[in-house]
């Protein structure tokens, strides 16, 4: 049977008591909550399918689809999915989470795009943009458990679906989503095969008589020289020994014994790869839930700081991040950073009165002035990725170091590594 993402995400969403209620709690027309969510739970599939490529996001989409708070009566209830109602926060922090991933820096473009083709305001769309998201999640969610599908099942599916996907997406918003990265694969044509005609009809060619030991000939004179002309050597070389003096033996000078080889160097081993931290699930009594994290990772030594009635502020206190990936040379990050993004902006949520500043820095490799730049931009896109997550952009300063301050020599490529790190310090309090 083919399954549908497409009819399963649309069912889940425009069903007469989700819509009526998102049009009674926002004051618009039943109409436009129908297209409205329609449209979100569309982006959002389109968003995904785009990422179906990516192991790392879509396992966290396959978790994040069975979490147990999308089982919550509350999101039958848009009015109090919406008024922030304590049963439903988990499910608004996945659905927020998800969001995230799909679009990161472009959500309030797709948000726009979604309010001019609903014919809404922009708050009114974003409203049913956070409605729908754990919506659409709770939707796969039942279609991975009824199924039994796997992450692998899952990513096939949307591929498998990627033209209807695709297709649903309303103009508004296709463009700010990336319509067409869905086709950066292009399907092999398979390979036409001539039609031959039956073996039995053709005939082969025989060839004249005399071919045959003509053809033989050849391999007549190589057995001769082989067992003949070989023969002769071995006998007269052996008689040439034979009749030879004791004196003449005894003064043949001997044939020069070839030199050994050269003894080949060992290869140099590669650099030792960076190890991978271990990753624990942790309660975490600010954010109300669990969080897997290092168990000295950023987000264990940020919360330790916290926690502390006298840290110590100063520029000496850097907490590296160690699970953020960035594209090579370039300020654009992997989506396997989100996890931790995630978690610093829970982190720093549940501290809204802490500041930080986010330093980039390079190794020693390359020109000074463009490795400077290229910390300046990795800081900002942290910035912009915790934004995006809901902290306050007047939270976080950043700053570009280049190759400053590095920790480790750059004189291997395990140093170098250590040295290319995004940080974080946490400012002193503003009086």
């Amino acid at each position: 049977m083919t399954i549908s993402l497409t009819d399963t995400v649309r069912d889940a969403l425009t069903s007469g008591g989700i819509v009526n209620g998102a049009a009674s709690a926002l004051g618009i027309s039943s109409a436009a909550a129908t297209k409205g969510l329609g449209a979100a739970g569309s982006a959002m599939l389109a968003g995904l399918t785009n990422k179906a490529r990516d192991p790392l996001l879509l396992g966290e989409f396959f978790n994040m689809a069975q979490d147990p708070a999308l089982a919550s009566p509350a999101l039958d209830d848009p009015a109090r999915l919406l008024s922030g109602a304590a049963e439903a926060t988990r499910a608004r922090d996945l659905g927020s989470r998800l969001m995230s991933s799909l679009f990161g820096g472009r959500t309030d473009d797709v948000i726009s795009g979604l309010a001019r083709h609903a014919g809404l305001g922009t708050p009114a769309a974003a409203s049913l943009m956070s409605l729908a998201a754990p919506l659409v999640l709770r939707a796969v969610g039942g279609l991975v458990r009824g199924g039994g599908m796997t992450v692998g099942s899952l990513g096939q599916a949307l591929l498998g679906n990627q033209s209807e996907i695709m297709n649903a997406v309303p103009p508004a918003m296709a463009g700010v989503i990336g319509r067409a990265q869905i086709y950066d694969v292009v399907r092999e044509p398979e390979p036409q095969v001539p039609h031959l005609p039956h073996p039995a009809v053709i005939e082969p060619k025989r060839p004249p008589w005399w071919a045959i030991p003509l053809a033989l000939l050849p391999l007549a004179l190589l057995a001769w020289w082989f067992v003949g002309g070989r023969r002769t050597d071995q006998q007269v070389d052996t008689a040439a020994t034979r009749y030879e003096t004791p004196a003449a033996v005894a003064t043949r000078t001997p044939p020069p014994t070839p030199p050994p080889p050269p003894a080949s160097k060992p290869a140099t081993p590669p650099p030792p790869a960076r190890a991978e931290p271990e990753l624990k699930s942790v309660h975490v009594a600010e954010v109300n839930r669990e969080l897997r994290f290092a168990e000295n990772g950023v987000e264990a030594r940020l919360l330790a700081f916290l926690r502390t009635k006298d840290a110590r502020y100063d520029d000496q206190n850097w907490f590296e991040f160690d699970r953020l990936v960035f594209d090579t040379d370039a300020p654009t990050l992997a989506p396997g950073s989100n996890e931790q993004l995630e978690n610093l902006a829970a982190i720093l949520k549940a501290y809204p009165g802490v500041h930080i500043k986010i330093g980039g820095y390079t190794d020693n490799t390359g020109d000074p002035n463009a490795n400077l730049k290229l910390s300046q931009e990795r800081a900002d896109t942290v910035k912009k990725e915790l934004v995006a997550r809901g902290v306050s952009g007047d939270r976080i300063e950043t700053e570009g170091y280049g190759e400053q301050h590095p920790i480790a020599s750059n004189s291997t490529e395990e140093g170098r590594a250590q040295n290319r790190r995004i940080a974080l310090r946490v400012l002193p309090p503003k009086s």
